[in-house]
Order: structure tokens, then C-alpha cells, then sequence
């Protein structure tokens, strides 16, 4: 059975394809490395108008598993559709490639939209990991959005090169009157991914009230963002499927009463050890979390593997 608390989360939105940054880690980057095609292309206004149906009163964030969502050629008419339904409204973005006047036309479309912005370093070495930013631009895009009166924050992934960056960061964030959001990492920039000894399998979308639901460039909402590169995986490869697209559907609820969706949630809450391995990846409490500390960690904590 699918949990009723389904129908009150929300949605975090993968709108194109396209992205100008060659993060080392960004699961475009590893697809490149494997000569594999980018799947997909740009979410346009009629699917984003049925998402947004189902989604009114709630909460988007346009935040990218292979794209920047300033990339996608509507996304400022996606933003003024937001504003029309009542919908709050996130941007997470860290590529720096549009002019300065389109990010004023998008500031000024959605006044109340929360815009975050990846900037992993002091302004003139966040490229570094974020290869292809401008990171002084961004940040002069980030003081811009602030200036007009959006709530704005600065995202700053913690690496070997910024570590001793990180307290004049948080002088500057507080100078601007900026939220700081300090996302500590387990890698370095030169290191891949370490292996994160975990215990407990508690998936966040059967028993987290505030886990987020997902929709994917391929065209299909997802369990999570976590799953939107996982199509191959058991369970997850059926909620992939083609007849499952949006464009299949006169409203966005009938995805969930799809047999691939009842299965997936049946297996988790009834078989949980038959979940997919992106699932036990990231929805285990990690060894070294002390106990006393594991249920805050459970629905409250960030992504340490956070790309």
C-alpha cells in the first residue's frame, strides 16, 4: 500500500538536460566517462502545467540530477506558474552561464522564490570543484537576488581545498545578511566516493514525513531525487517504464495507483531487503551517527553525498 502521507509531499523537479559546469562527481560527468547518452530533454509548459495541478499549495524545488534549472528555455514562465498556484518555490543553482539580465527577469517573475546557490568556496575558487563557474558572477547574482528581497543561501559543500575557506565564507554570508548552508562531505575533490558503513534501513519515503517525491528528465515521477539515475535498479526499472510517463496520464495522482508504484512501496515496507541498492545507500543511518542522535539525523539530515 502506498502511504497516505504520499499525497502531501512534495516535489523536487529535474526541468532539462543541459548544465554548462563539469562537476567531477555530477552524474552527467560520470555518464561522459562511460560514453554513456544523456537521457532526456526540457520539461515543457503543458507536462509542468499537470505537475504543477497536482503540486498547487505545496512545494517545488528545481534542483537538477543531470541539469541547472536555469537552463530550461521556460523556466521563467514556470516560475510566474508557480507564483499563480500558490506554490513555493526553491531554485537550487550553481552554473553562472546566463546574463545578468535574464537572472533579473527570473527574479522578478517570482518575487517569493527561495533561490540556493552552489558556490563551494570563496567567490574566486569555487570553481575548482565546480569546473566551468564563474563564482564571482555568482556570487554578484546571489547579492542581486538579495537585493531585490528574495530569500537567498549560499550552499558550500566542504572539500580538501576550502576547508580553511569556510570561516571567512560564513564572515562574508553574515556581512551580506545571507543564510550559510555548510554541507560537510566525506571525500575529497581528487577522491572518489568512500564507503559509508551503515546500519538500519529506514526508507525516508515509507516512514519520513518530509521526504521529497521526484520527477526525473526522462519524464516519469520517482520515488526520490536519489532514484532519478537508478532506472536499471530492481523495482525502480518498473516506475521507469514508458507507460509510465507523465504524458500517459490526465493527472499526475494516477501515477501512484500504477501497479509499479503499490509494488515498490510494498516491497519496502514488507521486504525491505529486496530494495533497490540506491535505496539501502542512502536511506541508512550511517554507523558513526550516535544512537541518541539517529532520529534527528533520520528526518532532518543532508545529503553527504551531495553532488
Amino acid at each position: 500500500m502506498i502511504p497516505k502521507k504520499l499525497y502531501r509531499q512534495w516535489l523536487n523537479i529535474d526541468i532539462s538536460n543541459k548544465c554548462t559546469l563539469q562537476c567531477s562527481e555530477c552524474v552527467r560527468t560520470l555518464f561522459k566517462k562511460h560514453g554513456i547518452p544523456l537521457p532526456g530533454k526540457d520539461l515543457n509548459l503543458q507536462q509542468f502545467d499537470k505537475i504543477t495541478d497536482f503540486f498547487a499549495g505545496k512545494r517545488i524545488g528545481f534542483c537538477g540530477t543531470f541539469s541547472d534549472p536555469i537552463y530550461n528555455k521556460s523556466f521563467i514562465e514556470m516560475l510566474k506558474m508557480c507564483k499563480e498556484k500558490n506554490i513555493e518555490v526553491c531554485v537550487h543553482t550553481a552554473a553562472s552561464h546566463q546574463p545578468i539580465e535574464w537572472y533579473e527577469k527570473a527574479f522578478e517573475s517570482n518575487l517569493e522564490a527561495i533561490w540556493q546557490f552552489g558556490i563551494d568556496g570563496l567567490p574566486e575558487s569555487s570553481h575548482l570543484y565546480r569546473k566551468n563557474q564563474d563564482g564571482k558572477k555568482l556570487f554578484e547574482v546571489m547579492l542581486k537576488a538579495k537585493n531585490k528581497g528574495l530569500p537567498v543561501s549560499w550552499q558550500f559543500i566542504e572539500f580538501d581545498y576550502n576547508a580553511n575557506e569556510i570561516e571567512e565564507a560564513k564572515l562574508l554570508a553574515t556581512y551580506y545578511k545571507i543564510d550559510f548552508l555548510l554541507i560537510h562531505s566525506n571525500r575529497n575533490l581528487h577522491a572518489t566516493k568512500l564507503e559509508k558503513k551503515t546500519h538500519d534501513f529506514l526508507p525516508k519515503c515509507v516512514y519520513a514525513e518530509k521526504r521529497d517525491l521526484a520527477y526525473s528528465v526522462t519524464g516519469h515521477i520517482t520515488p526520490c531525487c536519489w532514484t532519478n539515475a537508478s532506472w536499471d535498479q530492481p523495482y525502480l526499472k518498473e516506475i521507469f517504464a514508458e507507460e509510465n510517463h507523465i504524458d500517459n496520464f490526465h493527472r499526475i495522482e494516477d501515477v501512484f495507483q500504477t501497479n509499479a508504484w503499490k509494488d515498490f512501496f510494498e516491497m519496502l515496507k514488507n521486504h525491505p531487503d529486496d530494495a533497490p541498492s540506491i535505496c539501502k545507500l542512502k536511506c541508512s543511518i550511517p554507523l558513526d551517527i550516535d544512537p541518541e542522535q539517529s532520529e534527528e539525523w533520520f528526518f532532518y539530515s543532508h545529503d553527504n553525498y551531495h553532488d
